[in-house]
């Protein structure tokens, strides 16, 4: 009889070491997947520099790479700026210990906070060695620099055609107010077109295959 019960308080304690050491389990799982580490990486870049057309990029160029090929066409070799896209959901899910991927560098996410503008301030943001990130017209968060400039980052060169109808508004001097160029401004000297490009203030509109606009916009 003593056999018999030793042998049910023995099964019984079993049973209760079984029950007690799922939820310890259960927990462990849980706070493992709470703090498991995230890679957020930029969307892929959708722009090809051997299919711009129907867009406006940003781009630099120097003195001479507008000219007249042999064809007698007018060409414009630019230098074409992209950026960093992120995926909205991504960065509202973005927490302390994930991985960030700006400007090709895994950078450790050891904050993440939005400020009053709605901006994503990472690692204190630009002002505390950080990063910020703010959304575009798409939806889609970008990093900013200084003056919430754009991080732009080359994507290359390209050549494109430029329309005879084509017009270059400069607004880069508050003083001067807008001036307005042409084509053959840029074939000759003492136009005052000033060859300072860059891609924080200058981009060029293209329509079927043409340049048909370059703007550049004050930069303080």
């Amino acid at each position: 009889m003593k056999k018999i019960v030793l042998g049910l308080l023995a099964v019984c304690c079993l049973l209760t070491g079984c029950k007690s050491a799922a939820p310890e389990a259960s927990t462990a799982s849980q706070t493992e997947a709470a703090t498991a580490t995230t890679v957020i990486a930029p969307l892929t870049e959708t722009m090809e520099l051997s299919r711009l057309d129907n867009c406006t990029v940003a781009v630099s160029l120097k003195e001479g790479d507008a000219y007249v090929d042999d064809t007698g066409a007018m060409q414009m070799k630019v230098t074409v700026y992209t950026y960093d896209r992120y995926d909205p959901v991504d960065i509202a899910a973005l927490k302390e210990g994930d991985i960030l991927v700006i400007g090709g560098q895994e950078v450790p996410v050891v904050s993440a906070a939005r400020d009053a503008y709605g901006a994503v301030l990472i690692n204190g943001g630009y002002d505390a060695g950080g990063y910020e990130l703010r959304t575009d017209e798409d939806g889609t968060f970008h990093e900013t620099g200084p003056n919430d400039t754009y991080a732009y980052h080359s994507l290359g060169e390209a050549t494109v055609r430029v329309s005879p109808d084509f017009v270059y508004t400069d607004g880069s001097d508050p003083e001067k107010g807008e001036v307005t160029y042409y084509p053959g401004d840029f074939l000759v000297e003492g136009t005052g077109i000033d060859y300072g490009f860059t891609p924080y203030d200058t981009s060029i509109v293209i329509e079927n295959g043409q340049v048909i606009a370059m703007n550049r916009v004050y930069r303080p």
